[in-house]
């Protein structure tokens, strides 16, 4: 597992540092990581047994991408301009190739927290516009990195709090 998990987060790294300093996410690393999430699912035993790996890291890839490209079309219609970019939406793909659909999901809903605490946070504390914009990127990487160490600990808890109704 730690040759799998060492390319995926050194991509998330190389991806978040660029997207901070440039805003944008380049298909030179999302692309290829895709296809490597996919064939690292082969040996990725986070993902279950056996053809369920394949399986797994295949919907969490389309998934992803789905669905950030409806949240893009969604923001697009809502705000009237560009709400996220299309390496967003890669990124989201590639973190599902490598974590399944399961641990994406896990890794999106940290994103989206860590996103909107942040933008709470910066807006605050810097007086900025609502309208200005912050890479989306860097959440959707620490999102992921928090879905492989504490993604089984969340799922724990989520299922049984669930439970109780």
């Amino acid at each position: 597992m730690f040759p799998i998990f060492a390319v995926f987060l050194s991509s998330l790294v190389v991806v978040s540092f660029i997207d901070l300093d440039l805003q944008i996410i380049p298909d030179r690393i999302t692309l290829p990581g895709m296809v490597v999430g996919l064939l690292c699912s082969f040996w990725n035993t986070s993902l279950g047994s056996g053809g369920q790996r394949i399986i797994s890291s295949a919907i969490g890839l389309v998934a992803g991408g789905v669905l950030f490209y409806l949240i893009a079309m969604l923001g697009n219609a809502l705000f009237k301009k560009e709400s996220m970019g299309g390496g967003d939406i890669k990124l989201a793909a590639m973190i599902g190739a490598f974590l399944g659909w399961k641990g994406a999901l896990i890794a999106f809903f940290l994103a989206f927290v860590a996103g909107a605490v942040a933008g709470l946070i910066i807006m605050c504390i810097s007086r900025r516009e609502r309208s200005a914009e912050i890479p989306f990127g860097p959440f959707l990487a620490l999102g992921a990195v928090g879905s492989i160490f504490i993604g089984q600990l969340i799922s724990k808890a989520y299922w049984s709090y669930v439970s109780l109704f």
